[in-house]
């Protein structure tokens, strides 16, 4: 048998023009270490994925990169960030891929910046911070029509990534909690995970793949909370009209990472309901560490075929990437 291929999706670096101040954003808690894993695309990334047999990394910008920009801003930033990734991934081209960023404030900038990053730039799709945090609406909006169209006409598959949210949605859930824990909890603790498998939720609900059965949205954190909830999710929204129940939309258009989870119950639960050619590897890197996802893949109690395909077979199907 031979070897398998061992794929990374939901792992992260930054740019310095994107990169948030000292003491902000992620390093206000990660930390120096963090933001020199984030700036490097060399050697020592190279270094700790082969520490930990993670074969290749399809690396994407930190949010909320270009999306928190308007206007000429934010498409310049997001060239940038999409020159610079490509440029790592064309001198690692067996170790690296890439995720685009996008500058969604303006949809018909970012679809035409996202053919730019596939055609010209070999990028194998984009990453998208769920829209609540970076441009106030979701991808259900009707502006994003232009963009999700440009996905389904390039075939390549759209990664939603949780945001912080908005102030106004964090005054009112997470008042009078001490900063650092509402910081975590309004974030990779519980909030922006709820808020993204929402999001998931509103463009199954909204036909957004009625109207675009060709768009391929991956999740990451096991489904963002869902699949522990979509048999109820069926049985709640099957009756409200949608052409399909939310559970055919999953097996359809949506597969899901275990990125930032290493211990194996929500892994199980997902591959359980989801089945195992929906559930790709993920690490989160750096703020997950390659060792523990590492240790969460070799532990899954799988036939070693289906572990095969949740290493890297189906993100070598679903990326469009050779073996």
């Amino acid at each position: 048998m031979s070897k398998v291929r061992t794929i990374a999706l939901e792992e992260h670096f930054w740019t310095p023009e994107l990169a948030a101040p000292p003491g902000t954003g992620p390093l206000a808690t990660w930390g120096q270490r963090v933001d020199d894993q984030l700036r490097d695309l060399g050697q020592a990334r190279l270094a700790d994925m082969d520490a930990n047999g993670i074969d290749l990394q399809v690396i994407s910008h930190v949010a909320p990169a270009a999306q928190g920009l308007r206007g000429a801003e934010g498409i310049t930033r997001a060239r940038e960030a999409n020159d610079r990734l490509a440029a790592a991934v064309r001198a690692h081209p067996d170790r690296f891929g890439g995720f685009a960023t996008l500058p969604t404030a303006d949809p018909q900038a970012a679809a035409g910046e996202l053919e730019r990053a596939v055609r010209e730039l070999g990028l194998i799709g984009a990453l998208v911070n769920s829209t609540l945090g970076s441009n106030g609406v979701f991808l259900d909006d009707a502006r994003f029509i232009p963009l999700l169209d440009r996905f389904e006409r390039l075939d390549v598959p759209l990664y939603l990534h949780p945001a912080p949210p908005p102030k106004t949605l964090r005054d009112a859930l997470y008042q009078g909690l001490p900063s650092a824990v509402a910081g975590r909890l309004a974030t990779g603790a519980w909030g922006w995970h709820a808020e993204a498998g929402l999001h998931v939720l509103r463009m199954i609900a909204t036909g957004v793949f009625d109207r675009h059965p060709g768009l391929r949205l991956i999740v990451g954190h096991c489904g963002e909370m869902v699949p522990f909830m979509l048999d109820r999710i069926d049985a709640m929204l099957g009756p409200a009209g949608l052409a399909h129940k939310p559970s055919e939309y999953f097996l359809r258009n949506i597969w899901v990472t275990t990125s930032g989870l290493f211990s194996l119950p929500p892994v199980l639960c997902t591959v359980q309901v989801l089945g195992v050619d929906r559930v790709l590897f993920s690490v989160d890197y750096p703020f997950g560490d390659n060792e523990a996802g590492r240790a969460l893949l070799d532990a899954l109690p799988l036939a070693p075929a289906d572990k095969a395909k949740i290493a890297g077979g189906n993100a070598e199907r679903i990326l469009g990437l050779k073996p």
